[in-house]
Order: structure tokens, then C-alpha cells, then sequence
């Protein structure tokens, strides 16, 4: 999937600013500054689903392909992780919805952060290059809800979560396989075995 970027909207940038200690301070602090990133307040205006970078693109792209909105993402190049902006209150139920799911057991649970928790995101205005952290998906004022943009919503992205998990772990090997392994390691190749003789 690729990264897409929008200009400065008002409606986003009043939302990201209520996610901050003094709204109006760090509005106007991102007006003199457009690329600056945000220092941005989980369970305020959002909580965030923290996984895998490589799981996140693929449960975005079957986001993509069951035709489900798809809310803001972020994601990290320095620590290989994604964040998804979910709304604010998920992290209550998101254990739960993990449960529920079918989730391959070598793979890390994504985690839900709320209240107590911060997040850095990038400007919205493009920059010439890509640094530490950028969109995958950035918030869009034009498809907003009550002032705030539309968000994933939780179930959708647990659901392909667990189905980019599936798809993306290693295949279990049970120790039959390795057995099966081992023993085809010692053996000659067919190719240098004789061929059977014809009577």
C-alpha cells in the first residue's frame, strides 16, 4: 500500500491540537512550523492499535479490499511498528477482541494504548523527505465526524489483523517435520540414486 499524504486542514489540525496539553499554544506552534511532528496525548480524541509494521500494511490492505473506512495510520521506520488511530474508549474491549480471534501464537498481540500513553505523529504538510515517522493512512478533514476524522473502526481491524497474522507467520513445524527434515538431509538426491534394473 502506498503512503499518501494531504495538506493542512483545519478540522484535523483542531483535533490533533485537542490531543495536547494547550491546544491553542500547539496549534499556533504548527503554524510556524508545518512539518514539525506532534507529541499527541492517547485516550483523549483517539487511542492507538500498536503492531508490526509489515502486519498493519497487510491489514490494511484487506481494510482495503472488504471496502472498510480506513482511519489514520502511522508508521515507524526506525523501530519496524505501526500505530492505528482507533476511537477513543477501544482499549477497554480490545483484549477481548484478541481473544476472540484466531491469533497465531509466534506473533506478538498488537496492543491498544489509551489514557497514560503518547504518540508521535507527523505533519500533515509534505515534507521533501520521509524521517523516523510518516502516514500510511493520514486523517482526512473532508471525511470527518462530529469535527474529528473518520477513524478504523475496531472489530474490521482486529478481524484482518488476525488474518494478516495468519497469513504472515512462519509455518509451525511439529517435530514429525523435523524429523521428516533430517532424514531427507542425509539422503541421496533421487537423481543419484541407480535406477532400478529391468528384468
Amino acid at each position: 500500500m502506498k503512503t499518501r499524504e494531504i495538506a493542512e486542514h483545519e478540522t484535523v489540525s483542531a483535533w490533533l491540537s485537542a490531543a495536547t496539553a494547550h491546544p491553542e499554544t500547539a496549534t499556533a506552534l504548527w503554524h510556524e512550523n508545518p512539518h514539525l511532528p506532534r507529541r499527541l496525548g492517547c485516550g483523549q480524541t483517539f487511542d492507538i492499535v500498536l503492531s508490526d509494521r509489515s502486519l498493519v500494511e497487510a491489514a490494511y490492505q484487506l481494510l482495503d479490499q472488504y471496502e472498510q473506512p480506513l482511519g489514520p495510520a502511522v508508521l515507524f521506520s526506525n523501530l519496524r511498528s505501526a500505530a492505528v488511530l482507533v476511537p477513543r474508549g477501544t482499549v477497554a474491549g480490545w483484549y477481548g477482541l484478541m481473544a476472540a480471534s484466531q491469533w497465531p501464537e509466534r506473533l506478538p498481540r498488537p496492543a491498544c494504548l489509551g489514557e497514560g500513553h503518547a504518540i508521535l505523529v507527523p505533519a500533515l504538510v509534505p515534507r521533501p523527505t520521509a524521517g523516523l515517522v510518516r502516514w500510511l493512512v493520514p486523517p482526512d478533514g473532508e471525511q470527518s465526524v462530529g469535527g474529528a476524522p473518520l477513524l478504523t473502526s475496531p472489530v474490521p481491524l482486529a478481524r484482518c489483523l488476525s488474518e494478516a497474522g495468519a497469513l504472515l507467520a512462519p509455518v509451525e513445524r511439529t517435530p514429525l517435520s523435523r524429523a521428516v527434515s533430517a532424514v531427507r538431509s542425509v539422503l541421496p538426491s533421487p537423481s543419484v540414486l541407480p535406477s532400478p534394473k529391468r528384468t
